[in-house]
């Protein structure tokens, strides 16, 4: 059993390397990488909405690339072991670093397949480093090592990850937007940059989004304009909402619940995995930032201002 315990660890982080990229894929692999690893971790750490899709790609393909390649001697105790280490131990002071914030909700380490707060994943990643550190203590010194076989392995898989998933450019030409059609406004959402934004009229949340966002149309030049889709639910205090928003906005009511065939409910159209307050910017159709909630994605003005800086 002593004999064997070195290569069952390693199956056992080949599997936790594995399970962590295709758990960023799920439910799945392009609504997985942009809506939830991007839009959700990436960019709220700081990443910018050009560099996200590329940084994604590349975290996933590394650990396709750790999954596989610790499973093999090749420059196993000298590179792919501390690469290992090296990227746990980054993403621990991540994870440090959201708990010293008070930070408890899903850190995205295992996507939405397997939510955990940061303080489960950093116990997690402390107990693996460990782990790999007693694997890297008894594995014996490297011997007929190439560079060359290991840099095909990974830069096989960086460009399979690239290839099937492509990076969706975002440029000037016009896009048809999926939320267009559910528009009521003279507004053309798919003309230039707009603002759609899924608010409660009664929502504390929304007030305080839609008041920042006024705000800030103040004082940059260009501000996209803006359009609002209320759910009936609380639609009495719309002139209210209004008021202390600062100014009237272009909007429409929605149905909260499906009560016939004929068009769908506010919830079916934000997409239930989403809360408000929702707000979405747009370029000529083409989605720049999609905000939701009062977490990690929310709407954050100073972030949303440094777009336009």
């Amino acid at each position: 059993m002593k004999k064997n315990l070195p290569m069952i660890i390693r199956v056992l982080i080949s599997a936790l390397f594995l399970l962590s990229a295709f758990a960023k894929l799920y439910p799945s692999p392009m609504y997985g990488i942009t809506k939830i690893f991007e839009e959700g971790q990436l960019i709220p750490m700081g990443f910018s909405e050009g560099l996200a899709p590329y940084f994604s790609r590349f975290i996933i393909a590394i650990e396709f690339f750790i999954a596989f390649a610790i499973l093999q001697r090749n420059y196993l105790k000298k590179l792919v072991i501390p690469t290992s280490i090296i990227m746990l131990i980054v993403f621990s002071l991540h994870l440090a670093y959201s708990i010293f914030l008070g930070d408890s909700e899903n850190c995205g380490c295992f996507g939405e397949l397997i939510p955990m707060s940061p303080l489960q994943a950093l116990i997690k990643n402390i107990i693996t480093i460990g782990v790999l550190g007693f694997l890297y203590k008894n594995t014996p010194k490297d011997k007929n090592n190439s560079y060359s076989k290991l840099s095909i392995q990974f830069l096989s898989i960086m460009l399979l990850m690239f290839a099937l998933l492509p990076v969706q450019t975002v440029g000037k030409n016009k896009q048809v937007s999926s939320f267009s059609e559910y528009v009521v406004s003279d507004m053309d959402i798919n003309d230039g940059k707009k603002l759609l934004c899924f608010f409660d009229a009664g929502c504390e949340h929304c007030m305080d989004a839609a008041k920042s966002l006024n705000q800030l149309s103040d004082s940059i030049a260009y501000f996209p304009e803006m359009h609002i889709i209320f759910s009936d639910s609380e639609a009495d205090r719309i002139p209210e909402f209004f008021k202390y928003a600062g100014k009237e906005n272009s909007y429409q009511v929605l149905s909260f619940y499906n009560e016939d065939d004929v068009i769908n409910s506010y919830l079916e159209i934000l997409g239930y995995e989403y809360e408000n307050p929702a707000i979405i910017y747009l370029d000529n159709g083409n989605q720049i930032r999609f905000y939701d909630g009062t977490g990690a994605n929310a709407f954050k003005a100073e972030e949303f201002k440094k777009l336009f800086e």
